[in-house]
């Protein structure tokens, strides 16, 4: 199992301005606002840690000088349930790795549960400004689970009896009250020699090949029937370039994660004004505090 996010997300740089019916967007420093970027899952029977506190920049930050991570917030995480505090201790990672810069619980009294509520709290500074921002997860219930999946080693594309390409497919039992379930798919070694060229898919060649492209996909679930039980979700073959092992987690996502999800790419209407993802996040804060339960298996694609 793990909690890595699926999402490889860029630290928003600035307040957008829009004109009304028109889908161009004006950027300008005039629009600056401070404010707290935050990146927290938190997963029942782990510890709290990997909660990545970062800023929004200005347009014409020099990002050889700022400072994105914020290494001196107050960060609390409160059980709902018994009212009690838990101050997060800040992790210095690499000097150029920001993945490796979030805060965490160090201590050994704070068990993440199913069902149960927690709060998020940040206070900090940013360019002389106070801001702070609150959010509130519910961590899904018990229950999820990867009951099985059709193969774990398939050659790729066969065809079955009725000549038709063999599907992968997972049966997942379903967490209640859980309104979206997100799979991702990670070839464990990509590399130009063992890329399935032959493909219907694409038409890549060897010296152009950008395996970022490839190397991750993802896929998911979501408005399943809320009540215990089983669903079905595909590997497509369109997630599969490598001839590898794979792992694969499911993550049963709380309301918070999935409508961040949900929303997140999907920033323009039909008419062309622009509106922001679904934060669920009060005050000074943009990015995303749930939860979720995750379970993983493992594939193997042969030539």
């Amino acid at each position: 199992m793990t909690s890595t996010c699926f999402l490889r997300y860029a630290t928003l740089s600035a307040l957008l301005l829009f004109s009304c019916g028109e889908p161009t967007v004006t950027a300008s420093n005039a629009s600056y606002e401070p404010r707290i970027v935050v990146e927290a899952l938190l997963m029942p029977g782990y510890a709290v840690t990997k909660i990545r506190v970062t800023r929004n920049l200005r347009v014409t930050a020099d990002l050889r000088s700022t400072v994105i991570p914020l290494d001196d917030a107050s960060v609390v995480l409160t059980v709902e349930a018994t009212g009690s505090r838990h101050v997060l201790t800040y992790h210095r990672g690499a000097p150029f790795d920001f993945r490796d810069h979030y805060y965490e619980y160090l201590g050994d009294d704070l068990t993440i549960e199913h069902g149960a509520t927690y709060t998020l709290e940040i206070e900090a500074v940013i360019e002389r400004q106070s801001v702070s921002m609150r959010s509130t997860t519910t961590v899904p219930q018990p229950g999820f689970r990867i009951a099985s999946i059709s193969h774990d080693r398939l050659a790729y594309r066969p065809k079955g009896p009725d000549d038709e390409v063999v599907d992968v497919q997972l049966r997942i039992e379903r967490s209640p009250g859980t309104p979206l379930y997100l799979m991702t798919v990670e070839a464990l070694e990509a590399s130009a020699d063992n890329f399935v060229y032959d493909n219907p898919f694409t038409d890549e060649d060897p010296d152009d090949l950008d395996l970022s492209d490839f190397n991750y996909e993802w896929e998911w679930l979501q408005n399943p029937p809320l009540t215990a039980g089983m669903s079905t979700m595909n590997v497509y073959w369109w997630h599969l370039w490598f001839y590898t092992d794979y792992q694969i987690v499911v993550y049963a996502a709380d309301a918070n994660y999935a409508r961040f999800l949900q929303t997140f790419d999907e920033v323009q209407e039909q008419d062309g004004n622009f509106h922001e993802p679904e934060f669920a996040i009060e005050s000074d804060g943009i990015g995303y505090f749930g939860s979720a339960i995750a379970d993983t298996v493992s594939l193997t694609i042969t030539r």
